[in-house]
């Protein structure tokens, strides 16, 4: 730590003093030309006596004493003296150092230039290129915009709509009212047909309300047996219940009335026997959860099961624990047919959010490749659109004086199938995606600096660079077989 921080000063010491040197040279270019153009005045004078003393020289028969009057010998040596000066300075403001002692010449020159040296790098930049940092920025790419933000609440407002005009209660909506008059048992379809047909020849030992020695689990009864059962779970369903098909059992939860408590159990079943093949137990399973949609209570929401093991709580008038309120909500008509038109609410979100985005970005850059699921900014306006629907549906349970029957599992779904994964970007993922980031602008820029410097070498090697030729004699080297070394161009070998 304390040699990244001296690095850090000797680093800004640096780039102060270079960036100032550019700006005095910028504004002294003038005289700079100037200085130049005497330099080659001051060439041009050493090349005309130069001539002029080899026309002495050629002529020194012809020169006579009277023609040497104001002739200064030392002229040449002045002037020769003078800039052989120049170029020794000149190389030795070129010429390297170490690096603290570079580092010292800086900040001296920063003293003597009344320059900062504490201010911040980005003086150091244009206003172009400060633009470009902020657009090229981990941050820029998940940071909201006036769009987003008017994008979000209105996705987020349609679904509580939704929920409100077309969800309701299992009571109150149209379209769970209307899902519900079909009933298979009775329908003269082609469906109705065929899952009554399956309900015969599809029996599970987890239907049983009863186990192997005929006692009854307590509190299973024909309206609350499906719930009760992990079998008849849509998801759970296809765990516990394949189990149960080749187990010959039946597992879920008991209730005790008096004590209100659910307890977990497995117990033989009652019911047909156990069958072996594990394909056969599949298709039975999912044959009999078909033909239990349509009857009058239904299929139980997706893991509302589960919660009949929360025996805490204490809730409405009555002190109910969440694993009875569970058990009231299914007997009370919320199935798996509410649960579907619950999931308008979501699917409104699903379907305005992700649309609007991808047509945002398909104005703005075209045809691309975009992953909402998996890009941070648009997983967190997802994540925000279903929690302003889920706080809307907590707003609707408490106008409806807290009836369960009000709460939307769906919207609560979505809400937690964002949110976990969101947590663990949030503590895990945000640093490496942040490094990813850097690594996707700097190497393709990294990669052209390394094949220019390459290109640059190899022009130099080949235009300047000694030519090394094994197996060849060298110039009066005779037959030994050194290497022969061709001269630098314009240059003989000695």
């Amino acid at each position: 730590m304390k040699a990244s921080t001296a690095l850090d000063a000797d680093l800004r010491a640096v780039l102060h003093t270079q960036h100032h040197l550019i700006q005095t040279l910028t504004a002294d270019l003038d005289g700079l030309d100037h200085a130049l153009a005497d330099g080659v005045d001051q060439t041009h004078a050493i090349a005309d006596l130069a001539r002029r003393l080899q026309g002495i020289t050629d002529d020194v028969a012809w020169l006579e004493a009277d023609d040497l009057t104001g002739f200064d010998p030392d002229a040449i040596l002045r002037l020769a003296a003078e800039r052989a000066s120049k170029v020794d300075q000149a190389r030795v403001r070129l010429g390297t150092h170490p690096w603290p002692a570079y580092v010292r010449h800086c900040q001296a020159s920063l003293l003597t230039h009344a320059v900062d040296p504490l201010s911040p790098y980005e003086a150091l930049l244009t206003l172009s290129d400060m633009q470009r940092l902020r657009d090229e920025a981990y941050e820029a790419q998940v940071r909201w915009d006036n769009w987003d933000y008017i994008l979000v609440g209105v996705s987020g407002m349609l679904a509580a709509l939704t929920d409100v005009l077309l969800v309701g209660t299992p009571q109150t909506s149209p379209l769970t009212v209307w899902l519900k008059r079909y009933h298979g048992a009775t329908a003269d379809d082609w469906f109705g047909r065929w899952t009554r047909a399956c309900e015969v020849a599809c029996k599970v030992p987890y239907d049983a309300q009863a186990a192997l020695d005929g006692t009854r689990v307590p509190g299973m009864t024909a309206r609350s047996h499906r719930l009760q059962s992990l079998g008849h779970d849509p998801v759970l369903g296809f765990v516990f219940g394949v189990l149960d098909i080749l187990r010959g059992t039946v597992t879920g939860f008991s209730y005790e009335h008096m004590r209100g408590q659910h307890q977990f159990v497995i117990l033989p079943s009652a019911g047909v026997g156990q069958e072996v093949n594990l394909i056969a137990a599949l298709l039975r399973h999912l044959a009999h959860l078909v033909t239990d949609v349509t009857t009058p209570m239904g299929l139980p929401p997706p893991l509302l099961g589960l919660f009949q093991g929360i025996n805490a709580g204490h809730f409405g008038s009555k002190g109910r624990t969440v694993g009875q309120i569970a058990r009231w909500m299914y007997l009370n008509g919320y199935d798996l047919r509410h649960f579907l038109v619950g999931g308008l609410s979501p699917a409104v979100i699903e379907i305005v959010l992700r649309a609007g985005v991808m047509l945002r970005c398909y104005a703005e850059h075209g045809e691309m490749t975009l992953d909402l699921a998996q890009h941070p900014k648009y997983r967190t306006m997802l994540l925000a659109a279903h929690g302003i629907a889920a706080l809307a549906n907590g707003g609707k349970v408490v106008l409806m004086q807290g009836n369960p029957l009000a709460i939307n599992l769906a919207q609560w779904y979505a809400l937690i199938g964002y949110m976990l994964p969101s947590v663990r970007f949030w503590l895990f993922d945000a640093q490496r995606l942040r490094l990813e980031h850097l690594a996707q602008i700097t190497t393709p820029d990294w990669e052209q600096l390394v094949h220019q410097s390459a290109a640059l070498l190899t022009r130099v090697a080949a235009q300047e660079a000694y030519v090394v030729t094994l197996g060849e004699a060298t110039v009066g080297g005779g037959d030994r077989g050194d290497t022969h070394l061709d001269p630098w161009p314009g240059e003989a070998l000695p």
